[in-house]
């Protein structure tokens, strides 16, 4: 049995519904007590129920009845599946259970029909993109409608053949377990047989006349639907799976294979390998290319107004909240700030990109970091190495202008070794990105030591040795993850701990003195990189190479299915829980300190929601609240918060058309200030003493008085938590929100010193800051440059002041926020007028 699938509605149990998203390759001969509502997708599948064969394309309807034996055959098509519990529908004292169906829109001219369920399926999902006050009652009129329409449209009578196959089902599903649990054990039909105690004759008879298929093939069929698991999740020959799986030799595996499969074992596992325990990937597998998948959006149509009778819940309410007295007096503790460590940008060569030299000026000068981090300072589009008569020769005319301009706005570098020069590297066709790096090793280690041994004395004799003894050193990215799934690694854990050994040694060996880290590390939980952390830091301590920092990355995406034997999804798919960042911390925290490295600073020096370029809700207001609570919620906990990337201008895919692509920078290609520019610009303003902190807000002590930051976090449905982007179109991207959520916030100073203040509220939402937004109201035009510089003037927080007197030393303050705003409130002492 090929299938993936994963269950997108979370029903109460209440409801006898369960709602599946199913990509399908062949499920065998199977029946279930549910009654099954199939609905495809994309694609087209074959599907014999019964003995009667129909095809079905996209958007056909057909229902399958409770313990009808039913096939589906498909290349990858992706289809919902409605499972319905007919004996729990009782409440009108009706036998459900005893009715039958015959619904299948590729069959029925009549396609008026099937609107109802079309529709009722749609509604389900909208109501549950996210969980509004009242959706239990919605699905619960949902779930009676489909039944109804069922009832009306497609009831017919019950026949004595369906009387017959019921009576024979226990037998039927004994059988089917015997095969289940046997099939390896290359057993006979006389053994089933006397298992049943029947005749071989009478079995065979049976098997054929109510399953509707020989029982050798069927028996068949098992076998090789366990073997074609084994080819894809094992790297075990094909001998050793022909005879784990029942067959008595490989040859005959291989023939029953060719004959169902239309191809070799061995050339249908290359094609579809994925994941096993060897750590290996499926070939061409880039995260770079994990999108959101949009299966559903086609049936956003069946949700217009006049098809169904659901109207969209009302906008009205508030939640409010009095947070406890602060006593501005004590202090929780100091802040240091460590979200302005790190900034990242893509490439070395980019910035030398005029653009996004003007982006990072911007930032310098409204936030101001202390390093920044970017790939490819050695790769070819930097022009180091060269090999001329067999001789190696080194350049370092656009290093130094990259660097010349960093040190010139205040910024220093994060010097990461990478990627490998064409000139040096043992693979030249590994490379990776729209515009490649290669990431394969050295040939010939000495070339890439004398390399960077060379490039270490260039630095200090260029920069002095007291600057760059205040840079930060390390080598590679993301080697944790296998070679073949991400493009990074190198395949082989003993060839990069290699690597690093003697990158570190040489740039040591030239300065002692000089920092020098981890490689980032990409920590997924399950993927198995706890392992690969530990055995690396391990190596470093036995041969005298331990790094001074330790380097990681986050992203939150979920790109392993946990239940589905670790195979990759193609799909970016997002945590159900709000506080995933602030857990997967601890966990990093405690791996580093289980190996004995935790007195070293960790620096975060990439993070973002999403790895995809493409996913449309990065420009919504959604990522600036999700940046802003997590940064608040896990505040100096990490000695750097890297944000990735400066701007949506970077070359590791191509370059959309659109303006507003969902990419991952704080500007945009053009350079206008994305809403997530201000999460880091209003953090800037906080003061060094914490005075209160909860989900919500933060409050802080200025020289000049107090500095308040709020936000109204709302997270995403579980729909689009599975990666679905239903409903989500280039002009409407908060259909995942509950957007009628607004949130009122109440603040009690006290404690405070008597006299007047003056309060300056700057905010973020969908009418001020957020530049999608402004641009989607002004048409969702192209901007030619005129246009650009005038928007840059409407991209810009709204603004509200006032002055207050202080009541008996205490200061009263109230925070209204629409759904994912953001709000930056400074409080000063003034003076009266």
């Amino acid at each position: 049995m090929l299938e993936e699938r994963h269950e997108i509605i979370e029903f109460s149990p209440d409801i006898p519904l369960k709602v599946f998203m199913h990509k399908l390759g062949y499920v065998g001969k199977h029946w279930h007590k549910s009654m099954e509502l199939l609905m495809v997708l994309q694609g087209t599948i074959e599907i014999n129920v019964d003995g009667e064969v129909s095809h079905l394309q996209s958007e056909d309807i057909i229902v399958i009845n409770s313990n009808s034996i039913h096939e589906i055959r498909s290349e990858g098509a992706v289809m919902i599946a409605v499972q319905i519990e007919l004996s729990k529908f009782n409440h009108l004292r009706i036998d459900l259970e005893s009715y039958v169906f015959d619904c299948n829109s590729s069959k029925d001219k009549d396609s008026s029909h099937f609107s109802g369920l079309r529709f009722c399926i749609a509604s389900m999902i909208t109501e549950n993109t996210h969980h509004r006050k009242g959706c239990e009652y919605r699905n619960y009129s949902l779930s009676y409608y489909l039944i109804s329409e069922l009832v009306r449209y497609f009831q017919v009578p019950v026949t004595e053949s369906i009387l017959q196959r019921q009576k024979h089902l226990p037998r039927l599903t004994r059988i089917l377990k015997y095969i289940n649990d046997n099939y390896a054990h290359n057993f006979t039909l006389r053994d089933l047989a006397e298992a049943e105690n029947l005749s071989v004759p009478y079995l065979s008879n049976f098997f054929d006349k109510y399953m509707g298929i020989k029982f050798s093939q069927y028996y068949t069929n098992v076998k090789l639907d366990h073997a074609a698991n084994d080819l894809i999740n094992t790297t075990d020959t094909i001998e050793t799976i022909a005879v784990r799986n029942g067959f008595t030799e490989s040859h005959a595996f291989v023939r029953a294979f060719k004959k169902r499969y239309n191809a070799l074992p061995s050339a249908w596992r290359k094609n579809r390998k994925a994941p096993a325990n060897s750590g290996e990937g499926p070939e061409n597998l880039n995260y770079l290319m994990l999108e959101p998948s949009n299966y559903l959006n086609q049936l956003t149509k069946y949700t217009a107004k006049g098809i169904g009778t659901f109207d969209p819940l009302p906008d009205s309410s508030v939640v409010k909240y009095t947070v406890p007295p602060i006593n501005v007096e004590e202090s929780i503790g100091k802040l240091r700030h460590t979200f302005k460590k790190t900034i990242g940008v893509g490439r070395a060569s980019e910035l030398l990109n005029k653009n996004i030299q003007e982006m990072l000026k911007d930032l310098q000068e409204n936030v101001g970091y202390e390093y920044i981090k970017f790939h490819g300072i050695l790769s070819d589009d930097m022009m180091v190495v060269s090999r001329i008569n067999s001789h190696l020769k080194f350049h370092y005319t656009m290093v130094d202008m990259v660097l010349d301009f960093l040190l010139s706005i205040g910024i220093k570098p994060i010097i990461q070794l990478s990627f490998m020069p064409q000139a040096l590297a043992s693979d030249p066709d590994k490379v990776m990105c729209y515009i490649p790096f290669n990431t394969s090793p050295p040939k010939k280690m000495e070339e890439w030591v004398a390399l960077l041994a060379d490039f270490t004395r260039h630095l200090i004799e260029r920069y002095g040795r007291s600057q760059v003894l205040s840079w930060l050193f390390c080598v590679w990215n993301e080697p944790t993850t296998p070679a073949s799934m991400f493009g990074f690694g190198p395949g082989r854990d003993k060839i990069f701990f290699n690597f690093y050994e003697h990158s570190y040694k040489t740039v040591k060996g030239v300065c002692p003195e000089i920092t020098f880290g981890t490689p980032s590390l990409l920590y997924i939980e399950y993927l198995g990189e706890e392992n690969w952390i530990v055995d690396f830091l391990q190596y470093t301590k036995e041969h005298d190479c331990e790094p001074d920092f330790l380097n990681v990355h986050y992203y939150s995406d979920i790109i392993l299915d946990q239940n589905a034997d670790f195979r990759v999804k193609t799909a970016s798919s997002f945590p159900k829980r709000t506080d995933d960042f602030a857990l997967w911390i601890g966990s990093i925290k405690k791996i580093f300190k289980s190996c004995g490295f935790g007195h070293l600073p960790i620096y975060l020096t990439e993070w973002n929601f999403t790895l995809s370029h493409q996913n449309l809700i990065s420009d919504t207001c959604f990522k600036s609240c999700w940046l802003m609570k997590n940064l608040l919620r896990n505040y100096d906990r990490l000695d750097s918060f890297g944000y990735w990337s400066l701007t949506d201008l970077i070359s590791e895919n191509a370059l959309p058309d659109v303006l507003f692509h969902g990419g991952l920078g704080l500007y945009t290609m053009n350079g206008l200030r994305k809403n997530a520019f201000y999460v880091f610009y209003f953090a800037n303003h906080l003061g060094n003493e914490l005075l209160a902190s909860d989900d919500g807000y933060f409050v802080t002590k200025t020289e000049e008085g107090y500095a308040i930051i709020t936000y109204n976090y709302i997270h995403y449905g579980s729909l689009f938590a599975s990666g679905e982007m239903f409903g989500i179109t280039e002009n409407n991207r908060y259909s995942p929100f509950d957007m009628s959520q607004k949130l009122m916030l109440s603040f009690t100073l006290e404690h405070v010193e008597k006299g007047s203040y003056l309060i300056r509220e700057y905010f973020v939402n969908r009418d001020f800051g957020s530049a999608f937004d402004i641009w989607v109201k002004m048409g969702a035009l192209p901007l030619n440059p005129q246009d650009t510089q005038l928007y840059k003037g409407l991209c810009v927080p709204g603004f509200h002041m006032e002055r207050r007197l202080t009541v008996d030393h205490t200061l009263n303050y109230s925070a209204r926020l629409e759904p994912l705003e953001i709000r930056l409130t400074l409080l000063t002492k003034a003076e009266l007028a």
